[in-house]
């Protein structure tokens, strides 16, 4: 199997959780390309490679493979090159643009797209991950995960997000609490949560460039109790993938007809996270969520559609 990454942990996160959902039901061998130091001249290129078939590669390909699969807009033309090479099934987790979509045999699209239905769609909740449950969670530990800026989604009110995140520990002083920002987080917002780590002994905060990989999947592992600002759609699925109690800090969305707006509304509407609102007022359900894999359902779907005809 053909693995194309693009040096996004969130992309290589989706393909590598499926990959190793795979890897439980059959023997796996995996061949990696990394297109994430091409440029825009070598992207232009793999593009013209893909329209008229000529020119060669600019990475080495295994003698052969039965299937491929890339996540992220800059893989989709590398992954087509090597379908139409070894004339195998090819996979993306994401909507592919208007003018590929049709080439691909499976594209794992996740339902707060609102993507129209098509025979190669096969919708996820949310985002596949490489999170499963270990079932190893500790009742007196919490994780905070902070989203940040994003001039086209939501507005970001430092005020707001830390008199919010302060309420929950003030309300929740038996929960020993990490709280982490992510490359969006603003550093005024950084420095909040600074400040309320040292006004509270039951707090820590980790800044995400001073974490090392796998750090966020460990916290995830040991923290019962998550909350995620609902603009981090990613950390918001990787934490209910972990088997965590999720709670979501809402954001004030610029458009309601949006994928972010969509996916807070699908999450409560399944009973999957509980809002700040509803936390506030203490009108706290138990979610019913437990056991998303949605790598797990990818891979079994690749077995059930692809494996059988490779």
């Amino acid at each position: 199997m053909v693995i194309v990454v693009d040096g996004r942990p969130g992309h290589e996160k989706q393909s590598f959780g499926i990959v190793q959902s795979l890897g439980k039901r059959i023997s796996v061998k995996t061949t990696i390309i990394d297109i994430s130091k091409r440029d825009f001249g070598g992207q232009v290129l793999s593009y013209i490679k893909l329209l008229f078939s000529f020119g060669s590669y600019d990475f080495s390909l295994p003698e052969n493979a039965d299937l491929v699969i890339g996540t992220g807009t800059r893989t989709h033309s590398t992954v087509l090159n090597i379908k139409k090479h070894f004339q195998i099934p090819a996979i993306t987790c994401m909507t592919p643009g208007r003018h590929l979509r049709h080439l691909f045999d499976i594209c794992f699209v996740p339902e707060h797209d609102g993507s129209r239905k098509r025979d190669n769609y096969f919708f996820t909740c949310g985002a596949p991950n490489n999170c499963v449950d270990k079932k190893q969670h500790q009742e007196k530990k919490g994780l905070i995960l902070l989203g940040g800026v994003d001039d086209n989604s939501h507005t970001w009110d430092s005020n707001v997000i830390g008199k919010k995140i302060a309420q929950i520990i003030s309300r929740e002083k038996d929960i020993n609490w990490v709280i982490s920002s992510s490359p969006r987080t603003p550093q005024v917002t950084i420095e909040r949560m600074k400040n309320i780590t040292n006004n509270a002994d039951n707090v820590l905060f980790f800044d995400y460039k001073d974490t090392h990989k796998g750090w966020i999947e460990k916290q995830y592992k040991e923290c019962a109790t998550v909350w995620v600002t609902s603009d981090s759609i990613s950390m918001l699925y990787e934490a209910l993938s972990s088997g965590c109690r999720v709670n979501m800090i809402q954001m004030p969305w610029k458009k309601n007809s949006g994928k972010f707006k969509r996916n807070e509304d699908l999450l409560i509407e399944k009973s999957l996270v509980t809002p700040f609102s509803s936390w506030e007022r203490e009108e706290v359900k138990q979610p019913v969520l437990s056991h998303l894999n949605e790598a797990q359902r990818c891979a079994d779907y690749i077995l059930l559609t692809c494996w059988p005809k490779n």
